[in-house]
């Protein structure tokens, strides 16, 4: 913070404090509906249970908890503004930006919106519309390291500098679409010159299934100059009889003018597959998810690919959720590594 700016800050704090005029602002400040909000979770795994090539680190504790604090208040009839600043995983680093550290508050969805029944506008940071259908339902359970940041990545996940528009339901149908710049190196919101992106999603929901596309396209992605992205995903979800449900996608990834050289073009394709199992508060997932093998300038790339396949047991107890997750990641013709992850997770 500029030095000047604290100074003409600290000596209006004691202008007002003389004139009793700060005790009036904290309580028009405190007429806003204010609410902390996070996750507690904690697991225990193993990425290489089975020690393929010696290149098991063992168990160790991963901590996802995080914490936010959200205050909105009616400026008008129909226009509702909301404040919200939320920290990432503790135990997170965003190495794609630095290796900023990831517990810190405004890692996750921070932003200053508005919203009535005409839909909410967020302004600041947030999940660009394609990747919040990337992230679910079709990255979970432990799909990511495929279908998520696996693989050649065409698209953002969490932005700042961005303006996103969440429509109201029209009957079953509804949409997202913002528009943004890359971060930076830093994470910390500063924008890089030329890079910019468009990102919108659509749903339309009817009896108990959902359809779901997005796409996300941009020029200079990841502040490399020349490199445009294109994703694109198309995916469906059903809720069956029985406590059964289903959801699938596919995904299709492009760069031109990959890493800046011009004429050169990588592309690759995903698929996600999707079953639960609900009786009662016990729960069952299993899923699939593999990458195609990448095409760079129309031929195909040697061991690209890879799959994951996953399977969850969990519970719901009073709020809480414990879980067990085995999981077999395979990249290319290498030996499929084993990850097993225990934890419990609970929300508040």
């Amino acid at each position: 913070m500029d030095k000047m700016f604290k100074r003409t800050l600290l000596g209006a704090t004691i202008a007002l404090a003389s004139t009793g005029v700060m005790a009036k602002q904290v309580g028009v400040n405190s007429d806003f509906t204010v609410e902390a909000y996070g996750v507690a979770a904690i697991s225990i795994v193993n990425y290489n249970t089975t020690d393929n090539n010696d290149s098991s680190a063992g168990y160790a504790v991963e901590n996802e908890s995080r914490i936010g604090f959200r205050a909105h208040g009616d400026m008008y009839e129909n226009f509702k503004i909301t404040m919200q600043i939320e920290s990432g995983y503790v135990d997170n680093t965003d190495w794609s930006h630095g290796g900023v550290s990831g517990g810190v508050l405004g890692f996750r969805d921070t932003y200053i919106g508005a919203s009535g029944d005409w839909g909410n506008v967020r302004v600041g940071r947030v999940l660009t519309p394609l990747y919040e259908i990337v992230d679910w339902p079709f990255s979970n359970p432990g799909l990511g390291s495929v279908f998520d940041w696996g693989g050649i990545a065409a698209h953002y996940d969490r932005q700042s500098n961005q303006v996103r528009y969440d429509s109201a339901k029209f009957g079953g149908f509804s949409f997202a679409a913002s528009v943004g710049r890359d971060d930076g190196a830093n994470g910390g919101g500063a924008a890089t010159r030329d890079s910019s992106f468009v990102s919108a999603n659509a749903k339309y929901s009817f009896e108990k299934v959902t359809l779901m596309g997005a796409v996300e396209t941009g020029s200079d992605y990841n502040a490399v100059a020349g490199q445009d992205n294109l994703t694109y995903l198309v995916g469906a979800e059903a809720s069956l009889p029985g406590g059964f449900g289903l959801a699938a996608a596919y995904k299709q990834e492009e760069l031109d003018g990959y890493q800046g050289t011009a004429g050169s073009e990588i592309s690759q394709g995903s698929y996600s597959i999707i079953g639960q199992y609900w009786n009662g508060p016990l729960g069952i997932k299993v899923g699939y998810a593999a990458n195609l093998e990448s095409e760079l300038n129309g031929a195909k790339q040697a061991d690209s690919d890879s799959n994951t396949i996953s399977g969850q047991v969990m519970g719901v107890i009073n709020g809480f959720v414990p879980y067990v997750r085995v999981a077999g990641r395979t990249v290319g013709s290498a030996d499929t590594d084993i990850v097993t992850r225990f934890g419990l997770e609970y929300g508040f």
